[in-house]
């Protein structure tokens, strides 16, 4: 009874797709922001004649028990942990580029004659840059440590919070696969799957009518996901970046 209620509460909502024609889609995943966008490979790919978060959000209405929501004091962890990955990252960089440059020093310092002027001005900035070195090398390692205590907190309380939020997944959205038989039965459509190539691209042949283009890609400490309406009758070619995604926190 239960799936029979939600399934009608669907149907209404179901896109009005055209009885005939077909036309080739192409989608591009890109990840990154402005100019360092880059391709996505081997990124699976689902296109549903469906809204699959439709099905979602109305399980979850009718669910017994409220939807466990993310600790506000967590999600604020969890970007904390990224400020200091940010962090640690930039004192690594730091570091390394004093190193390279003294270890360019050094190599120059072994071709010199030590008598020369050459050798004792490059040995003075030799001298001065090793302390800067020890001193970023510390300071990189203190960054690391800080990020890594951090993170392995969060991730504890993470643990928790998911075995919670997957507990009452597991029995709001347990007639998920049957209702969605039941919707592609309705439309005379199945789900098509594709991967993208080296230049984070796939192109399908699909039926007229709306489609929702839906997929996952992973961050550190989040996910991006997109369940992108179109119509590959009006338009030939999506790109999914981060202006059309969903950021959500991953556990």
């Amino acid at each position: 009874m239960r799936r029979r209620s939600v399934l009608a509460g669907l149907v209404a909502l179901l896109p009005i797709l055209a009885a005939c024609g077909g036309s080739e889609l192409t989608v591009i995943v890109l990840a990154g922001e402005g100019d360092e966008q880059q391709p996505v490979a081997d990124l699976p790919i689902e296109l549903l004649p469906f809204n699959r978060d439709s099905v979602f959000e109305t399980l979850a209405a009718q669910a017994e028990d409220a939807e466990p929501q993310i600790p506000a004091d967590l999600q604020a962890q969890f970007d904390s942990v990224a400020a200091m990955q940010e962090v640690w990252r930039a004192a690594e960089a730091e570091w390394a580029e004093a190193r390279e440059t003294l270890q360019n020093l050094s190599s120059r310092l072994e071709r010199l004659d030590r008598r020369s002027r050459e050798y004792q001005q490059l040995y003075r900035q030799f001298d001065g840059l090793e302390s800067t070195e020890r001193r970023l090398n510390n300071t990189r390692q203190q960054a690391f440590g800080a990020f890594d205590e951090l993170q392995r907190q969060t991730l504890q309380r993470a643990d928790s919070a998911r075995a919670v939020i997957e507990s009452w997944e597991d029995i709001a959205f347990i007639d998920y696969m049957d209702i969605e038989t039941e919707i592609l039965q309705s439309l005379g459509r199945e789900i098509a799957y594709d991967t993208t190539d080296a230049a984070g691209a796939m192109t399908k042949s699909l039926q007229g009518g709306t489609w929702y283009i839906h997929t996952r890609l992973s961050l550190p400490f989040s996910e991006l996901y997109w369940n992108v309406p179109v119509d590959p009758a009006a338009t030939d070619t999506l790109q999914l970046t981060r202006g059309n995604a969903e950021e959500r926190i991953k556990f």
